[in-house]
């Protein structure tokens, strides 16, 4: 007996140096490895996402800014190419990669040459010439998506190789440990002492830590525990700081992405969809608790004019300053968005009739002693508004309250503009208002 304890303890010795050999190669070799790929195919989706919003500029600091922030994501991006091409036995792969991203730098070039163009020479370009610069960069946009979408898939073949490679390490792992354990079971405590310790070696210090990390990156929001300053003490702390930072940016990507999805480009207000939702919840919270609830719907006078004799991007500009009075003049509790080209509309919870006209006064009277100065430095005549006001009548919907404030709008034109019109309740609300108050 003494002898096979000495014999299964050799073997056991011998499994033990051969569990920490590929524990060894897979702490010095493997994980670096597999951090860097990692990190590439994050950095290959945040290159695309900021590179997407190229398009988006309006103005050179605006481009200049974007363009800064991408030239940052890309040089991050190299680099991590750079490590891993150097380790990779996949010359083909290898080179794919590099030309995929030197493509991919390429095209975005372009593209911010391209918009950089169209934002200089916005001012003295024609319609055809915008149309033009509009077309080119939508071309290149929709080339650019195509190289990232080969250098996401490279980086994913890549990624997918390291992980198959990774698996079978830990196949390996554990089919020594099976076996270790089955000795154990023979020789009794001793060596179930020895498993006891290997197997918290194994399972504690490697497999149940990449098992949560595989965890956290499956997580689609970003957990709070995982930015905690913690020590690092292996490369497994180190890839779960930087699964942090990418759920981090991913995160911030996620806010921006909802923030562009209700938000109008050109004027900073929320847009049409985002309005039409809180119209609808302000209705039924208006119902609900019985409070007054109104809307104004502006519309700039002779706007057409102005696109026609100035230019569009001098309309562009009108718009942007008259949502700059509209938020200057408007109270905490109101909401104001672009509702669709010219027109703005302007929710005011808790509001009645009277209040909403006279709020609709005030900006009525600061817009038209308001003086645009253009980039050129001549200055625009005055330019106005005409608003239709509506308060929310019993059982109507958000629908039917903005068809009658359009219907005051119109009024307001037809009356010779720059004017505040107010919407009355149709002869059924008004009956039916009265009948409700007679009741208590």
């Amino acid at each position: 007996m003494g002898s096979a304890v000495i014999g299964l303890t050799l073997v056991l010795l011998y499994l033990q140096s051969g569990l920490q050999d590929r524990l060894h190669v897979v702490q010095e070799d493997f994980m670096p490895h597999w951090q860097t790929a990692q990190r590439l195919q994050g950095d290959a989706q945040s290159v695309r996402a900021k590179a997407s919003q190229l398009t988006l500029a309006f103005t050179l600091g605006e481009l200049l800014s974007m363009r800064e922030e991408l030239d940052d994501q890309i040089a991050a991006l190299e680099a991590s190419l750079q490590a891993v091409v150097a380790r990779m036995a996949d010359a083909d792969l290898a080179r794919n990669l590099v030309v995929a991203a030197s493509d991919f730098r390429r095209v975005a070039n372009e593209l911010a040459e391209a918009v950089q163009f169209r934002v200089t020479s916005a001012a003295g370009a024609t319609v055809e010439q915008m149309n033009r610069n509009r077309r080119r960069e939508r071309d290149l946009a929709h080339l650019m998506g195509d190289h990232s979408v080969r250098l996401a898939s490279y980086s994913s073949i890549l990624a997918a190789d390291i992980d198959s490679a990774f698996a079978e390490y830990r196949r390996n792992l554990l089919l020594r440990l099976w076996l270790q354990g089955c000795f154990i079971g023979a020789t009794g405590v001793l060596i179930g002492v020895l498993i006891w310790q290997q197997f918290r070696l194994l399972d504690h210090r490697l497999i149940r830590r990449i098992k949560a990390l595989e965890r956290d990156m499956a997580k689609t929001s970003l957990d709070q525990t995982l930015l905690a300053h913690r020590a690092k003490t292996d490369e497994i702390d180190a890839m779960r700081d930087e699964l942090a930072g990418l759920l981090n940016r991913l995160t911030d990507q996620n806010a921006e992405l909802r923030r562009l999805a209700t938000t109008d480009s050109l004027t900073g207000l929320v847009n049409r969809r985002r309005l039409i939702e809180h119209l609808e919840q302000e209705v039924y919270r208006a119902r609900r608790y019985g409070a007054a609830f109104s809307l104004m719907l502006f519309d700039i006078d002779h706007f057409k004019r102005i696109n026609d004799g100035w230019g569009h991007a001098v309309g562009d500009q009108v718009l942007r300053e008259v949502a700059r009075n509209i938020l200057h003049v408007l109270r905490k509790t109101d909401l104001a968005g672009r509702y669709g080209g010219e027109e703005f509309l302007v929710l005011s919870p808790g509001t009645d009739l009277a209040e909403a006209t006279a709020l609709a006064r005030r900006l009525n009277h600061q817009l038209s002693q308001q003086v645009i100065t253009l980039e050129s430095g001549s200055s625009l005549p005055v330019v106005t508004v005409s608003v239709g006001v509506a308060t929310l009548a019993p059982d109507e919907s958000g629908e039917e309250l903005i068809q009658r404030a359009d219907q005051a709008l119109y009024r307001a034109k037809e009356e010779g503009r720059n004017r505040v019109e107010a919407a009355i309740f149709s002869t059924d609300a008004v009956l039916q208002k009265l009948e409700q108050e007679a009741i208590y």
